[in-house]
């Protein structure tokens, strides 16, 4: 039979905890999977989309356009929302993923990359939810009326190149979280631009901005988003409208340093992205050892903007300085820089001799010993065996500890122990809580904590895990 092509967007669907449920009661998993299909069907015909096949326990559907599409999958999940708000109903929770591309058409079947694409894109999306590709985010963003928060570049099995990747932003599901708690205000810190006369001191601004928001995550009535999501907009052109309205930050952060000898100046804005208007703005020109006393003055400067309320304990942590020695910090500062190159091994490499050096420098200095656990757990396996690596780790661990009980980074690396060594599942679940109480927007701990989920067959909690690190 003849193959033809087509542009085409792609709709996969799934129901969440499935496969658990067929395995306890596969009479009430049949039921699931026939109201799915009940509520698909008429949507179809209003949306111009047909059913291609059934997978398990989900649908492929094909659309016409991206935006009926969309607006199908937003139609899908209110309609099983409302299914699910009914006296006595089973919840149903749905996942959906949508793709643009082309597709071959070999009789009433779809084939080609696209339909792999959305089908990697759908495990993306929390219970309830819809996520979408950048190439319907093109075709839809001026003309759906919901929000569109992007998720940042993902690595997709099977597909070469990582894609962008966008929640839809249903407003009955934000009405939900709201019911468990009041909604924290968003601030994205921005990456700090270095206008240092040497441009080797870009080291210093990258690293300065992993502690402002390590410093800012202290304050319990704000959420930061984490680095691994905002340093995509590392020299990026993009306006503080479109960055707040990607990551759906309430306000942006954003500044540069110049560095010079022992001369600091740091120029920092608090910024309303959706007026563009300033909530403040300082420049802060210090000597160096003044750094700390900066960060300090930057998160309360926030919380004072934001009508935060610091309480004794957040500001004493607010105030705290990891350490009294500059030239430590400094290759502290260094080290955290080479974890993140392009080049992963050669940036452990790298980063190991600084943080030994660090606290060769300063033999208190908790937070090196901490970091250096991290990487030798990373190494594990790979560049060096297993008990060398977690040997050097659990030593590193526990001085950190030692010096700093209240250390995140400890506590991730203690759960990463306790996960992939000891085969402890209570302690690194314990570990890796404690370590996101204690710093929220810690991209490891959130990790490693999905990964521990993932391990434990929770995997809608591994997936939201997974997503605070995007």
């Amino acid at each position: 039979m003849a193959a033809t092509r087509r542009l085409a967007a792609i709709m996969f669907t799934d129901i969440a905890g499935y496969t658990q449920l067929a395995q306890t009661d596969e009479s009430g998993a049949l039921r699931l999977l026939r109201e799915q299909e009940k509520i698909v069907r008429p949507l179809l015909a209003v949306h111009q989309g047909r059913k291609v096949k059934s997978m398990g326990d989900g649908l492929l559907l094909e659309f016409e356009d991206a935006l009926d599409a969309v607006e199908c999958g937003a139609e899908l999940q209110r309609q099983v929302h409302e299914r699910n708000a009914q006296e006595g109903a089973r919840p149903l929770r749905i996942r959906v993923g949508i793709h643009l591309g082309d597709v071959q058409r070999r009789g009433t079947d779809i084939l080609g990359d696209a339909v792999n694409v959305a089908s990697r894109i759908e495990p993306l999306a929390e219970p309830g939810g819809v996520c979408i590709s950048a190439q319907v985010f093109d075709q839809v963003h001026n003309k759906v009326a919901y929000r569109l928060e992007k998720l940042g570049p993902k690595s997709l099995k099977g597909v070469r190149e990582q894609i962008d990747v966008y929640r839809v932003v249903l407003p009955w599901a934000a009405e939900g979280a709201e019911t468990t708690g009041p909604t924290l205000p968003r601030i994205a810190v921005l990456p700090l631009a270095n206008i240092s006369p040497d441009p080797k001191d870009e080291y210093f601004a990258d690293g300065l901005t992993e502690e402002m928001i390590t410093v800012l995550s202290q304050i319990k009535g704000l959420r930061v988003i984490s680095r691994t999501s905002v340093n995509q907009y590392k020299g990026t052109t993009k306006t503080v409208a479109q960055i707040g309205s990607e990551l759906g930050a309430d306000s942006v952060l954003e500044g540069s340093v110049r560095r010079a000898g022992d001369q600091l100046r740091i120029t920092v804005q608090l910024i309303d992205p959706r007026t563009d208007e300033h909530r403040w703005a300082q420049t802060y020109d210090r000597k160096l050892e003044n750094v700390f006393a900066i960060q300090a003055e930057v998160a309360e400067q926030t919380a004072r903007a934001l009508r935060l309320e610091l309480i004794g304990p957040e500001r004493e942590s607010i105030r705290k300085q990891p350490t009294t020695n500059l030239a430590a910090y400094d290759l502290y500062l260094k080290g955290i820089h080479a974890l993140h190159q392009t080049n992963v091994h050669e940036g452990l490499g790298k980063s190991i001799k600084f943080f030994e050096e660090a606290i060769r420098n300063d033999p208190r200095f908790s937070e090196a010993y901490a970091q250096l656990a991290d990487v030798f757990n990373g190494l594990a396996g790979d560049t060096l065996p297993w008990g060398e690596a977690f040997s050097r780790a659990r030593e590193l661990v526990v001085k950190a500890l030692e010096l700093d009980p209240n250390s995140s980074m400890a506590h991730t690396a203690r759960g990463n122990l306790a996960l992939q060594f000891d085969r402890d599942y209570s302690v690194a679940a314990a570990e890796f809580k404690r370590a996101i109480s204690l710093n929220p927007s810690n991209a490891s701990a959130h990790l490693h904590y999905g990964l521990f989920l993932r391990a434990v067959n929770r995997f809608d909690d591994a997936i939201r895990e997974f997503r605070t690190t995007i």
